[in-house]
C-alpha cells in the first residue's frame, strides 16, 4: 500500500510573488509618506517647531516695543525681520533634527528596516523617498512657522512688519525655512550613517551649538580657513542680510567670503557627502 505525498517544492511555489506586483517610485514614496505620519513623533516635533519659532518672535517683538524709537527710519527692513527670526533659525532647526533623524533611525531600532529592504531590495530608492518626505515636511513646517512669526511681531510691533521692496527681504524670509529644512536634512543624511537616533542628535546638536560657537571666538590663523566652511555658519548666510554678515566677519576673520548663496551651498555641501557615505553603507551592509 502506497501513500502519497505532497511535493515540499509547492509552499515555495506559493510563496512566490505575484507577476503583477511592480516595485515604482511613486509607491515607495508614498510608504515613506505613511510611515512618517503613523509615528506620534512626527506630530509632537512639528508642533513644537511652530511653537518654538513663534515663541521667538514673540519674545523678540515684545522686548522691542519696549523701546520703538530704536527702530525709526527702519521699518521692515531686513535687519529688522532677521532680528525677529534669527533664533528660530536656529532652535527651530534643532528640533526638526529630532523628526528627521527619526525618520531614518527609527526603523533600525524596532527592527522593521529588514521588512523595508525585503520589500525593496535595491534600498536606495527607500533612501531617496525618506529624503524627499523629511524635506518636504520640514520646509513646510518651517515655512508655517516663520510666516506666523512674522504675522506676530507685525501685530506687536508694526516696524516689524516686513517692506517687500527690500532687495534683500525675500532672501531673508525664505531663507529661514529653506535653512532650517537644510539642517533638518543634515541630520537625517548623518542618521543614515550613524543608525542611531540619540547619537545623531547628540553630534548635530553638538556640532551646531558648542563646536561651531567655539571656534567662531577663538583667534587662531588656521582657523579663518575653517571656520566658511562649518556647516551651519556658513549655511545661515542666505537667510542673513550682508550688514549682519559683514558685522560677524569683522569679529571673526574669514579667509575666504562666502556670498550668501555660496555659504548655503556649502551647507547642501556637507548634507550630499554624508548622504553619499550613508548610501555606500546601506549597500554595502547586510542591514
Amino acid at each position: 500500500m502506497s501513500t502519497a505525498t505532497t511535493p515540499r517544492t509547492a509552499p515555495a511555489a506559493a510563496a512566490a510573488p505575484a507577476s503583477g506586483v511592480r516595485l515604482s517610485p511613486w509607491g515607495v514614496l508614498r510608504s515613506e509618506w505613511i510611515k512618517l505620519w503613523s509615528l506620534r513623533s512626527t506630530f509632537w516635533t512639528i508642533g513644537l517647531t511652530i511653537v518654538v519659532l513663534v515663541l521667538l518672535a514673540w519674545a523678540m517683538a515684545a522686548s522691542a516695543s519696549f523701546a520703538p524709537e530704536e527702530f525709526e527710519g527702519a521699518d521692515g527692513s531686513a535687519s529688522i525681520i532677521y532680528l525677529v527670526l534669527a533664533p528660530g533659525q536656529i532652535f527651530g532647526s534643532l528640533v526638526l533634527v529630532v523628526l528627521a533623524a527619526l525618520a531614518v533611525t527609527g526603523e533600525y531600532g524596532t527592527g522593521q528596516v529588514r521588512s523595508t529592504f525585503a520589500a525593496v531590495p535595491t534600498r536606495l530608492p527607500v533612501l531617496w523617498a525618506k529624503g524627499l518626505v523629511v524635506a518636504f515636511v520640514t520646509f513646510a513646517t518651517a515655512a508655517v512657522g516663520t510666516a506666523l512669526s512674522l504675522l506676530l511681531a507685525g501685530m506687536i510691533v508694526p516696524a516689524m512688519q516686513p517692506d517687500w521692496s527690500d532687495p534683500e527681504m525675500l532672501r531673508i524670509v525664505l531663507g529661514t525655512p529653506l535653512y532650517i529644512a537644510t539642517v533638518a536634512l543634515l541630520g537625517f543624511a548623518l542618521g543614515t550613517l550613524l543608525r542611531n537616533t540619540a547619537a545623531t542628535i547628540a553630534t548635530v546638536i553638538g556640532f551646531v551649538l558648542v563646536v561651531e560657537s567655539v571656534l567662531s571666538f577663538i583667534s587662531w590663523k588656521p582657523l579663518e580657513w575653517v571656520r566658511p566652511f562649518l556647516p551651519s555658519s556658513a549655511g545661515a548666510r542666505v537667510a542673513t542680510p550682508e550688514e549682519m554678515i559683514e558685522m560677524t566677519n569683522q569679529m571673526s576673520p574669514l579667509a575666504v567670503e562666502l556670498s550668501p548663496w555660496g555659504g548655503y551651498a556649502v551647507l547642501v555641501g556637507w548634507v550630499v557627502v554624508l548622504l553619499a557615505a550613508g548610501a555606500v553603507r546601506l549597500r554595502t551592509r547586510d542591514v
